[in-house]
């Protein structure tokens, strides 16, 4: 009896490892918490999903109703489980689109959209109780757009970005601090050839702009290229793995730590939530598993910090060539404009535009064609169509080529009525043709048309 006793003691450690231990029948099962059951889940069979009890340390098996329109493996390879505190877990598509959701024990359809197969290969990440997804590729082109799902509707909607934009790409990793999302890693272009990106990107909720806060710091990080294995992001999570280390990223600071692993593909992907971590793991082909770890699960790993982008001390090689460019920038510029305002005076001259009460130095190039066909055309009168050829030089519709011609009508008339301290409407004089009363022609003043004979 002793003997026996003995033997439970020596061994209930192992089964105790064994309890927090799942092995996996497919490669993509999914793995997620769900924060209404305030519980890991993990769903790897189409009639039962695991969850994992915190207080017996150990899985347990539950029914649950799939109602999907495809093959389970399927469902499980085009689809990522996605949640946040206070919603249900989403399972959005792939390539973004079409939604599950679970309600209870029971998963099914949620969504009024369609298989968008648009961004394939996105960072797919929760925020504002909304599943979200950046970049991806699908038709051909990669992106750099950012989709939202709005649970009311139950629609995708894409998120307003103005000016500068990130370059598109897919694989990246995007995290949110207060009010920003920061972008970095991945894959920029299309698919093949594709380069890793260089600098982190900020965009602002607030103002809807993307700004480049500088160069990823590559020295110290490597070459990291893909995304975590499951592709999906909890926002206070950020743990993303690769085959020789786990890396993490504070972007308060934007500091990272890397841990050094030293089993290649060990680990595929690491969820915390609270003291506990999910993990994920591929010892050997083909086994997989699960296994729920406490908080000191990274304290047997080896780790650097650095700076997540380039610091002044490494780029401080580059100070003195970009000195010496800029001096040269100025010198050259310098050259440009005295040439330019020579030719200005030369052609001036050779226009006849001799200036009178004018500086002439404040009107265009365009500007001052314009004064000259009005010259040239004083006698008959100058046709609206005609100024076309000044603003049509990149073939714009006629809506633009019209607002352009309007706009170059309008600062010539406003710099010549100061000059010549006449009011605007008399700068211009309007008369029908005699030919067609359609066609409006353009006389210019008699003060201001003495001025340059």
């Amino acid at each position: 009896m002793k003997q026996f006793t003995l033997f439970l003691l020596c061994f209930s450690p192992f089964f105790a490892f064994s309890q927090k231990r799942l092995n996996l029948v497919h490669q993509k099962a999914f793995a997620y918490y769900d924060f209404q059951e305030k519980a890991f889940c993990v769903l790897d069979d189409s009639s039962f999903i695991w969850k994992y009890n915190v207080q017996r340390g150990n899985w347990v098996k539950e029914q649950i109703d799939l109602c999907i329109d495809m093959p389970f493996a399927k469902f499980l390879d085009e689809f990522v489980p996605m949640s946040e505190k206070g919603t249900p877990v989403y399972f959005v598509n792939t390539g973004c689109g079409v939604v599950y959701m679970k309600r209870n024990m029971r998963v099914e359809r949620h969504d009024h959209s369609f298989y968008h197969k648009n961004q394939f290969g996105g960072a797919y990440f929760m925020d504002e109780g909304e599943p979200r997804i950046y970049g991806g590729y699908g038709l051909f082109t990669s992106k750099n757009i950012i989709t939202r799902y709005d649970t009311i509707e139950r629609e995708w909607f894409m998120l307003d970005a103005k000016e500068l934009l990130p370059p598109a790409g897919a694989g990246n990793i995007i995290q949110k601090y207060k009010q920003c999302y920061y972008l970095f890693d991945g894959l920029r272009g299309n698919a093949n050839p594709a380069h890793p990106l260089e600098c982190v990107w900020k965009y602002d909720l607030r103002t809807k702009c993307w700004s480049n806060l500088g160069e990823l710091n590559r020295e110290k990080l490597g070459a990291m290229l893909g995304t975590n294995f499951s592709g999906y992001q909890i926002q206070e999570n950020g743990f993303f793995c690769y085959p020789h280390m786990i890396l993490t990223v504070d972007f308060q600071t934007l500091r990272f730590r890397k841990y050094f692993v030293n089993s290649t593909g060990l680990y595929q992907n690491i969820l915390k939530v609270g003291e506990l971590y999910l993990v994920r793991k591929a010892s050997s082909s083909p086994t997989r598993f699960i296994e729920v770890l406490n908080g000191h699960f990274l304290d047997q790993f080896e780790y650097e910090e650095g700076d997540l982008l380039v610091t002044k001390e490494t780029s401080k090689s580059y100070l003195g060539i970009i000195l010496v460019t800029s001096i040269l920038a100025l010198i050259l510029l310098a050259y440009v404009l005295r040439n330019t305002r020579l030719t200005l005076n030369k052609t001036s001259k050779r226009n006849g535009l001799k200036g009178g009460k004018m500086n002439l130095e404040e009107f265009n190039n365009a500007e001052r064609e314009l004064i000259q066909l009005l010259i040239t055309h004083q006698e008959k009168g100058l046709e609206i169509s005609h100024i076309n050829d000044l603003v049509n030089f990149d073939q714009p519709s006629m809506d633009t080529l019209k607002k352009r011609r309007e706009l170059l009508l309008k600062d010539v008339r406003y710099k010549l009525a100061t000059k010549f301290k006449i009011p605007q409407e008399d700068v211009f004089i309007e008369r029908r043709m005699e030919t067609d009363k359609r066609m409006k022609l353009l006389f210019l003043h008699a003060q201001i048309l003495a001025a340059f004979q």
